[in-house]
């Protein structure tokens, strides 16, 4: 039975829950680097990443690349595969070009940016919940299929650390999963729910429970705690 509402006694709009019901479906489904197996398996891992004993003793730690150590891991994805979900799990803001570089050499660059946008987009959900006390959703039943393994054409190097969409029309941040198109339209559709809501973000003035400024408010603060690079 599809999920339209969240099980809480808080006036929660259905559409969060609308959306976040579909968009982690669509998380278990075959992607274009990795399978539907993979992919949950990555979600797995994100949710172990908080009781990892190296992901905690990295973030406890001056830098983390002081702490070497095998990550808790649950499943039998590719080790540099757990490293990169984990450490985008829980300390993202220390990220380095230098790791990246060198996570992508040993996973590829599309299939490093599949499962970051698969991070990020469970991120927000699963946030979302714990914030606001709700039941966490079941992982998603995997997808069936082979990844297809297309890359864009309209891609190149832009100056950031993985190739994105040459359409210079569209902001640094809304091209940056734009290498892996058919899992970051997942994270789109969050962003549409929870911020941009579609033409509405064009208008200077929302008809929401928060204001236009107060939302950017929230938007601003959240990502300077964050250590967002924007």
């Amino acid at each position: 039975m599809a999920l339209t509402e969240y099980d809480s006694e808080l006036d929660i709009d259905p559409m969060f829950a609308t959306t976040h019901r579909e968009v982690w479906r669509r998380l278990g489904e075959c992607g274009t680097w990795w399978t539907g197996t993979e992919r949950v398996a990555a979600m797995s891992e994100a949710r172990a990443a908080f009781e990892c004993q190296l992901c905690s003793e990295r973030s406890d730690a001056l830098s983390p690349s002081m702490i070497e150590g095998t990550h808790d891991s649950v499943s039998e994805l590719p080790r540099q595969a757990v490293e990169l979900v984990h450490k985008l799990t829980t300390d993202p803001g220390r990220l380095t070009q230098e790791w990246a570089n060198a996570t992508i050499d040993a996973l590829g660059e599309e299939r490093y940016v599949e499962l970051a946008i698969i991070v990020c987009t469970q991120y927000v959900i699963e946030s979302f919940a714990k914030c606001l006390g709700l039941a966490l959703l079941e992982l998603p039943t995997p997808g069936e299929g082979a990844p297809s393994q297309v890359r864009p054409t309209d891609v190149g190097d832009v100056g950031a650390w993985v190739s994105q969409t040459l359409d210079k029309a569209l902001a640094n941040v809304s091209r940056a999963g734009s290498l892996v198109p058919d899992t970051e339209i997942l994270w789109r559709d969050i962003v549409q729910c929870h911020y941009s809501r579609g033409a509405e973000f064009a208008e200077l003035v929302w008809d929401r429970a928060l204001s236009r400024p107060q939302t950017e408010l929230v938007a601003s603060t959240v990502s300077s705690l964050n250590e967002c690079f924007y």
